[in-house]
């Protein structure tokens, strides 16, 4: 069974994920690209579609989504059957996707720390104790954090 990626962001990390998952949708199967801006979302899919990135025919859809807003993403997650979620977006929004993927059951991956926008570039232990806590919740449900 083919997993459906959702992935949320549309800068250049995210353009080059579109383009990695494209090139192993055989295996993947669907990829939606969110983020609050649509249209940067469409630049992805158009750069993909481009560039023949597909490896196989297959759905590529373009999403707007409040990613600080897990409620939403939830349904973003429901709606697309995405059972892996890759976070490229700004780090502010890590905790509310990842607390979304705990409550839909799928996989989360994502490229950075979370910060909260008030408290940016703190030194140690922030780190270890935000990163401890996500692992712990999510153990229960047997899924992935990475």
């Amino acid at each position: 069974m083919k997993k459906n990626v959702l992935i949320i962001g549309a800068g250049g990390v995210a353009q080059v994920t579109a383009h990695k998952c494209a090139q192993n949708n055989d295996i993947l199967g669907d990829i939606h690209i969110a983020s609050r801006t649509k249209a940067k979302c469409d630049a992805i899919v158009d750069s993909v579609r481009e560039k023949g990135s597909m490896k196989v025919e297959g759905v590529l859809e373009a999403h707007q989504v409040n990613a600080r807003d897990s409620k939403e993403v939830v349904k973003l997650i429901e709606r697309t059957g995405a059972q892996i979620v890759i976070n490229v977006a700004q780090a502010f929004v890590n905790m509310p996707v990842l607390d979304a993927c705990i409550e839909a059951g799928v996989a989360y991956m994502d490229t950075a720390i979370h910060e909260e926008p008030d408290k940016i570039c703190e030194t140690p232990p922030w780190y270890a104790n935000l990163h401890s806590f996500p692992t712990r919740r999510s153990s229960d449900h047997r899924k992935s954090v990475v």
